[in-house]
């Protein structure tokens, strides 16, 4: 059976030529969409006839040919809609498809793999299908589930398609079935193995999201069995993210809430307190994690109170890099959830919640830490300053700013420093001035602190990850050029990158790099500012995120007019951090799109609340440069236009024009 999943698994580790078809027609349908469709539609009638032939005349490899041919048809995207659509002949109809082929194999019990093949394709077209077809798969879907005397392959398959009626079709549907879907599920998932059990969990995760009212009656049964699975398989990654989903699902269901944390706490607890192997730590700490998600803000009274102690003992006795990371994300949710309490909470020897935090965060970035294990304290950070300036004393304040300068002054990895940019943001927008005089009284061999982090910032700024830390990074540097200051004006950093003639036209080795290293400009920092943020404008935030509902980049320049302009001479050369070149940022594209954006954005309040979450980037950035050269800010016609590269003087005029 693991084999059959594999098989049916797009990120399946099996290679044979039902794969290599899969690829094909895949390749092709994002090219050709509705040709495609349309092709494999008469291919599919064809091989109907031919199966159907083959039924008459009683030969038993007749299901071979109709689950070959719905195999295929369910990999093209727009199968369903071409065949559903009254195409004047054009194509064949969804209808004979359903009586040549899908009815046909799934009153076949003596084929489980084309029994199973007819309820994966209807379920895949469930929204195309008739609601009384569908009505009657959904059915005997959640009869199949729990049937114990069907093959492990119609059962397995009726798992699949419980998972797509319960993502594609309306509730009204399906909810009649819910309760035997999740009692279905149930029964099956025990009986799985760690390569199996990952269908059968997510269609309950989806199962359970039909009716939070039959969810939270079924409580008992979903905790038994997320938790179970959890139990047996803590290291395996893909099962436990799904069981994250669950808690997290479930904590959020407000009359299954209090019980669900009933029944999973005393497990999370156990394995957070008792393992010895730090992978099951970490892994429990994530569950933890995704039950802090679920539940309000703030917490239900004695979650802070019982929770937090016994995680921040678990913390400050582990050396593991997993257990120290999957604590810093845990700990963000306690400080964003609950800050108040976490304040309020005072150890036998009267320290506060707060003060532990500090005292993690400052163990976390001492000079002998690994920058890996602290890879996410910069969220962490970030979100104190955020919930907690009323519970920090200023001193105590003032200390966290600088064990984190201090950290970055020695740091090396570009991931590192990027991760502790949106806490010098965040410092710089609720108080510019103050966080500029406090890093100027700071030195760090030799450097101030606003030159550590200035330097930082510059350097690692497209690294910095995230729609909304993006965000806040290029407001922040907006009001440190605003705010004037000598101290900034007078530091000098590296601009553009001088071309290096010794290696010019070469493959450049690590050896020749030391021996000829790339050569910068050396400009003010407030023109250091400008550039950045004229990047900023053509890496186009919004479109990349696809989140605002602004105009975009075209609100601010012409980009037709900006391409076609004379500006680009000198433009390939200019960029040591590659700002020249907007195919750079390329990438941005291809993330937007997947499962790196910052979901965590989406279930963040405080981000949600926040007017720079919510406006369009491109239109405030305008707006500041139109302001900066009508004014003149920090003699930006004399001393900052002059250092501005062809590309970007021609940005800036089509932005001021």
């Amino acid at each position: 059976m693991d084999l059959f999943v594999a098989d049916e698994d797009e990120d399946g580790y099996r290679f044979n030529v039902r794969v290599s078809v899969q690829e094909l027609i895949q390749s092709l349908d994002d090219v050709y969409t509705r040709p495609l469709a349309l092709a494999l539609g008469w291919a599919a009638q064809a091989r109907s006839e031919l199966a159907n032939q083959w039924r008459n005349e009683q030969n038993g490899n007749w299901w071979l040919v109709s689950e070959s041919a719905l195999w295929a048809l369910g990999l093209a995207s727009s199968s369903a809609a071409v065949l559903s659509t009254d195409n004047a002949g054009s194509a064949p109809s969804m209808s004979s498809i359903l009586d040549s082929d899908v009815w046909p194999l799934a009153q076949s019990s003596s084929f489980p793999y084309g029994q199973g093949r007819a309820f994966i394709f209807a379920s895949n077209v469930a929204q195309d299908l008739p609601s009384d077809v569908a009505t009657a798969f959904v059915g005997a879907s959640a009869n199949a589930v729990a049937d114990v005397q069907l093959h492990p392959a119609v059962r397995l398959s009726a798992v699949r398609a419980i998972s797509n009626f319960c993502r594609h079709l309306s509730a009204d549907l399906v909810k009649p079935h819910q309760s035997q879907f999740i009692n279905g599920l149930a029964s099956i998932i025990p009986q799985l193995s760690e390569d199996s059990a990952h269908i059968a969990l997510e269609a309950l995760h989806f199962a359970l999201r039909v009716d939070q009212d039959i969810t939270a009656s079924l409580e008992p049964v979903i905790s038994e069995v997320a938790m179970g699975v959890w139990q047996r398989y803590p290291g395996d990654v893909l099962l436990t993210s799904i069981v994250i989903d669950i808690v997290e699902d479930m904590a959020g269901n407000v009359s299954a809430r209090e019980a669900f944390s009933q029944r999973a706490l005393p497990v999370i607890g156990a394995a957070i307190t008792q393992a010895t192997d730090g992978m099951v730590v970490s892994s429990g700490i994530d569950l933890l994690t995704g039950l802090l998600k679920g539940v309000p803000t703030p917490m239900p009274a004695g979650y802070t109170e019982t929770i937090f102690p016994v995680l921040m003992q678990v913390l400050t006795a582990s050396s593991d890099s997993e257990v120290l990371q999957s604590g810093q994300a845990c700990l963000k949710y306690f400080v964003q959830k609950d800050a108040e309490r976490v304040a309020q909470w005072h150890d036998e020897n009267g320290k506060s919640g707060l003060e532990h935090i500090v005292h993690f965060i400052a163990v976390m970035l001492s000079p002998d830490a690994s920058e890996s294990a602290a890879l996410f304290i910069g969220d962490l950070v970030a979100k104190v300053v955020q919930k907690c300036g009323a519970y920090i004393a200023g001193n105590d304040f003032a200390e966290l700013v600088r064990i984190v300068t201090a950290r970055l002054a020695t740091a090396h990895t570009s991931s590192f420093c990027a991760s502790n940019i949106p806490f010098y943001s965040q410092l710089v927008i609720r108080h510019p001035t103050e966080t500029v005089s406090l890093l100027s009284s700071m030195e760090f061999g030799g450097r101030s602190g606003l030159e550590v982090v200035l330097s930082v910032w510059f350097k690692s700024y497209l690294d910095v990850q995230g729609y909304y830390n993006r965000k806040i990074s290029a407001v922040a540097l907006t009001r440190l050029f605003t705010l004037n200051d000598a101290r900034i004006n007078s530091l000098v950093v590296p601009g553009d990158l001088i071309p290096n003639a010794a290696n010019n036209g070469k493959i450049v080795t690590r050896s020749m790099s030391r021996t000829n290293p790339d050569q910068f400009t050396q400009i003010p920092a407030s023109a250091k500012m400008i550039k950045l943020l004229l990047a900023e404008i053509e890496m186009d935030v919004e479109s990349t995120f696809a989140r605002s509902g602004g105009a975009g980049l075209s609100a601010v320049i012409d980009e037709d007019e900006l391409d076609n302009d004379g500006g680009d001479d000198g433009w390939e050369d200019d960029g040591g951090d590659g700002l020249g070149d907007t195919d750079a940022f390329g990438y941005l594209d291809d993330l937007a799109g997947s499962d790196f954006d910052d979901d965590d954005d989406e279930d963040d309040e405080d981000i949600q609340a926040d007017p720079i979450y919510n406006q369009d980037l491109n239109e405030a950035l305008g707006s500041f440069f139109k302001q900066a050269v009508q004014s003149d800010q920090s003699s930006f016609r004399t001393s900052i236009v002059p250092l501005l590269t062809d590309r970007e003087q021609t940005v800036l005029s089509k932005i001021c024009s």
